[in-house]
């Protein structure tokens, strides 16, 4: 009986890996970095026999990533900008559509994103629309969850204070910078310059 193949290997490893509660990432981006390794890794000609659809992860990696030390913090950095929807995760959505166009694939590997984010666009205009006429009409828009988290309070108010519009994405090591800088704790916003700053500066989902 023929031994597993590397390829059988590296899979079940992932799979169990991805299985582990407190594992943070998920089985693409795993193939992702294994990808970036000098492991060679032959797949089954069944797992081969057609193109395989691009993700926007994948993009975003290849114009990031410099080595394996730098995975955790690129994949925080694109968590956030996946959470936030902003215009910089959009245009690796697009990059990922182009590169599947170029394969002769349809983009049904977006759709679910493309899906997520109309349904979000749809969210803002509806908050607009109730804003409309009233005094909080002008206010910036907070697209994201967790409307009390301290850390996505004090990154609203930060891009405030920096004159930042509420679309960008701060990288991991500036954060990490200002909230020393700031004395930012993440399990406590009482008293601090940012407390509730989204809920008293911004309009935000659960507005609707």
């Amino acid at each position: 009986m023929p031994g597993k193949s590397t390829f059988s290997k590296t899979e079940q490893l992932i799979t169990e890996l991805c299985n582990l509660p407190d594992f943070e990432y998920t089985a693409e981006q795993m193939w992702e970095y294994v990808k970036m390794t000098d492991v060679k890794i032959k797949a089954p000609s069944s797992k081969t026999s057609k193109p395989r659809h691009t993700s926007a992860y994948s993009m975003f990696l290849h114009e990031h990533k410099k080595g394996m030390d730098d995975t955790t913090e690129l994949s925080k950095t694109w968590n956030e900008m996946k959470e936030a929807n902003n215009e910089e995760y959009k245009r690796f959505v697009e990059m990922a559509e182009e590169k599947d166009k170029e394969k002769g694939l349809d983009s049904s590997d977006g759709a679910k994103t493309q899906s997520q984010s109309q349904e979000k666009k749809l969210q803002i205009e509806l908050i607009k629309a109730r804003a409309e006429g009233s005094e909080d009409e002008d206010k910036p828009i907070f697209s994201g969850k967790k409307v009390d988290s301290p850390t996505n309070n004090y990154k609203e108010w930060k891009k405030s204070q920096l004159g930042h519009p509420t679309t960008y994405t701060f990288s991991r090591k500036d954060l990490v910078a200002y909230q020393e800088e700031d004395n930012f704790d993440k399990k406590n916003m009482d008293g601090m310059e940012w407390d509730n700053y989204i809920r008293e500066n911004m309009l935000f989902l659960e507005d609707i």
